[in-house]
């Protein structure tokens, strides 16, 4: 991992986490997402990842394998070569992790590992029920294929990174993929000199600090009940689906 060494900022606020019944889609559709929610008091942190931070398969052997950071699960996952190394690297094993076919570890292990990478762009952490969790976005770039934006949730259990689709973390997931760098930066840590970032902070925080109900609620007017174009452009990272 190209590492940086750029200090992470942290806020103490009070997280409204929801929990998701159903998933939050493309579509226009209504109510989509906030169903349940519980408060929890958490500290967040917020890390840009600087240009040009990649997570590669730097790792041929699942026994060098350590996860004891977020950005290492990531090396691990582009690099895995088989079934047991996928559930290793997912929180709840065989039983939870994703079954992949002998076609996919056929082109890890071909495929040139200088030109397939995961490139990293910035972290969300956070604990969720005492259980540290990170959400990572990141561009994939594979050869012959269109770069796509993505976004990994994993928690650190039993001394390693693993893994997950947290329930309660759905839609911010979602959130921390879309949103411009700079706009998320500014609303977490409340420090943007920018009037529009300034805008949508005040919307989303109250005396408290941060609540997530009101960021997903915010997230989610600008595609119904009508899209709204103008903080799409202003508020989303055009190069994210």
């Amino acid at each position: 991992m190209e590492k940086t060494k750029k200090e992470m900022k942290k806020i103490k606020y009070l997280l409204f986490i929801a929990f998701i019944t159903c998933s939050l889609v493309r579509s226009q559709q209504e109510d989509a997402n906030l169903i349940l929610s519980y408060s929890e008091e958490s500290e967040i942190s917020f890390f840009e990842y600087s240009k040009n931070t990649y997570a590669k398969a730097i790792y041929k052997r699942q026994e060098d394998v350590t996860n004891k950071y977020p950005e290492q699960l990531l090396e691990s996952i582009i690099s895995a070569t088989n079934q047991e190394w996928v559930n290793y690297n997912t929180l709840g094993g065989a039983e939870k992790a994703s079954e992949k076919r002998q076609s996919h570890f056929d082109k890890i292990k071909s495929m040139d590992r200088t030109k397939n990478y995961f490139e990293l762009i910035h972290r969300l952490n956070l604990n969720v029920g005492g259980i540290p969790t990170a959400i990572i976005k990141f561009f994939t770039h594979f050869e012959d294929a269109e770069v796509l934006s993505g976004v990994i949730v994993m928690q650190l259990v039993d001394g390693r990174w693993q893994k997950t689709s947290h329930p309660s973390l759905s839609t911010l997931s979602i959130i921390v993929m879309r949103m411009k760098t700079e706009v998320l930066k500014g609303i977490i840590l409340q420090n943007s000199d920018n009037m529009d970032i300034i805008d949508i902070t005040e919307r989303v925080t109250n005396e408290t600090g941060l609540e997530l109900s009101l960021l997903e609620k915010e997230f989610t007017s600008w595609y119904s009940p009508k899209i709204d174009e103008e903080k799409i452009t202003m508020y989303k990272d055009p190069k994210s689906w």
